[in-house]
């Protein structure tokens, strides 16, 4: 499958993985050959400092998300969608009760990998937003610790995107579920600063 937007392929380090070692399941995430790692745009710095700021900086500290790593799994058959497979190191840093993850942070989680679906999917030079997010709680989600999440859109039709996505504890535990409608939109230029 050709690398497109907005996915940068990379091979992840030694040291990254050495991140994820409290959590042994995840050697077998990073030694799966179906799955291909790569950095979500979204984790990246941009040009213009007010852009995607809540990944790439307020919730990238050794205290919220001190490790992300995402893959993608190709689709069996042309008639289906990618799955994204993710897996973040959290600290207490997104706490509500103590050592539980906070609900809204939850919901941030599978609202970004239900998205990074989306963007695979969505039209070159278009962008995506959010019109409708429900999470289903089924476990707390411990912390400090290691989650995978799964995500991948279920169908297309015109500018909306409806997908699905998992947080789970990497043993097969499934610890919340979220579903989602996302919609194709001309991408947000930045304004002017008054």
């Amino acid at each position: 499958m050709p690398a497109r937007k907005p996915f940068k392929h990379v091979t992840p380090s030694a040291e990254l993985k050495a991140k994820f070692a409290s959590a042994p399941w995840t050697a077998d995430v990073f030694a799966d050959p179906t799955l291909h790692a790569f950095v979500n745009d979204a984790l990246l710095p941009k040009a213009h400092p007010r852009q995607e700021t809540f990944t790439a900086k307020t919730l990238a500290t050794e205290d919220t998300i001190s490790a992300w790593q995402s893959f993608y799994r190709t689709p069996s058959s042309p008639d289906q969608f990618l799955e994204i497979v993710s897996i973040l190191k959290l600290g207490s840093g997104v706490n509500g009760h103590v050592d539980t993850c906070h609900g809204g942070f939850v919901s941030v989680i599978l609202d970004e990998m239900i998205g990074n679906a989306a963007e695979y999917e969505k039209p070159f030079g278009k962008s995506t937003m959010t019109a409708y997010l429900k999470v289903d709680y089924k476990k707390p989600v411990k912390t400090p610790g290691v989650i995978m999440t799964r995500s991948w859109l279920e169908r297309r039709e015109g500018r909306k995107m409806w997908g699905r996505g998992t947080i789970e504890d990497g043993m097969g535990n499934v610890l919340s579920t979220g579903e989602a409608l996302f919609l194709v939109v001309e991408p947000i230029k930045p304004t002017e600063k008054l």
